[in-house]
């Protein structure tokens, strides 16, 4: 398994493309929002955002180290995509589309090289400070079709970790058609909450424009937060231009606690732990 033609993410990108077709185009709309739904049922997906943003209570590090570090350190092997199929087909220029997605578990070990860098433990890590660095937001967990897409056996372990960008990401764009059965599988962290500052807020309606889940929307001038359509990615507080938008997590154990019992199951049982603050950094 694992084979791909050396041609294989230039036609995936372009392939990808119509991923950002909207309902509303006559017949390939429809299409693709039947596939789009399909793709994306229980049993199928399960994943979660790490905002890069997050004030995690009595840790300095960027909560995606804290949450991705030891994973990468424990996992038995672990790949790098060449570039992001995303930011390949919409043309990114605002991000590096070579800042690819990173798989960890067993069965990365069948990705073709045309597709992917067989990485060591540090160039993983490396990996993952480049895109947070960047501004990049993860999301790590489980899409069924994974293995189809990277050809890798489905019974081994495999986690995707992608590193969205706003502008790009095709769950950002996509996510609005969705039944909402498929929305509920996009897990918010448990724990993590998001606070406007009314005084700091201009209401320029930056944070209004970037949420994918259209939690947030403007009243009486100011930024409103709806928590109960809120997935907790941090964008807002990444595009607010005043600073006005903060993401906290006050109990971290709890906090990933839930997401590690809900994602490892699904990945085959990829081995996760916290990274301790006194863990040595990367070389």
């Amino acid at each position: 398994m694992g084979k791909r033609p050396a041609w294989y993410l230039w036609i995936l990108a372009k392939l990808w493309k119509l991923s950002y077709i909207p309902p509303s185009v006559p017949i390939l709309g429809k299409l693709v929002a039947g596939i789009r739904a399909q793709s994306i049922q229980r049993d199928m997906f399960n994943i979660s955002h790490l905002p890069i943003n997050a004030q995690v209570t009595s840790v300095s590090t960027p909560l995606p180290v804290v949450v991705l570090e030891n994973i990468i350190r424990e996992s038995d092997h672990r790949t790098i995509i060449h570039r992001c199929t995303c930011r390949e087909a919409r043309g990114c220029t605002s991000y590096d589309i070579h800042t690819g997605c990173l798989h960890i578990g067993a069965a990365t070990e069948e990705e073709d090289t045309t597709v992917a860098r067989h990485a060591t433990v540090e160039e993983a890590i490396a990996h993952l400070h480049k895109a947070v660095d960047a501004g990049l937001i993860p999301f790590m967990g489980h899409a069924a079709g994974d293995n189809v897409i990277w050809n890798v056996s489905k019974d081994r372990p495999f986690l995707t970790v992608c590193f969205c960008c706003p502008c790009c990401c095709t769950l950002f764009f996509g996510y609005k058609y969705l039944p909402e059965e498929s929305k509920g599988l996009f897990h918010r962290l448990r724990g993590i909450t998001i606070e406007v500052d009314n005084d700091r807020c201009t209401g320029c309606g930056a944070c209004v424009s970037r949420c994918f889940t259209q939690a947030i929307t403007l009243r009486n001038a100011k930024a409103f937060h709806d928590e109960e359509r809120c997935k907790g990615c941090g964008v807002c507080a990444s595009v607010c231009p005043e600073g006005a938008v903060s993401v906290r997590i006050h109990d971290l154990e709890t906090t990933t606690s839930e997401l590690f019992g809900r994602v490892s199951q699904e990945v085959g049982g990829v081995p996760m732990r916290l990274k301790d603050e006194s863990d040595a950094p990367a070389s």
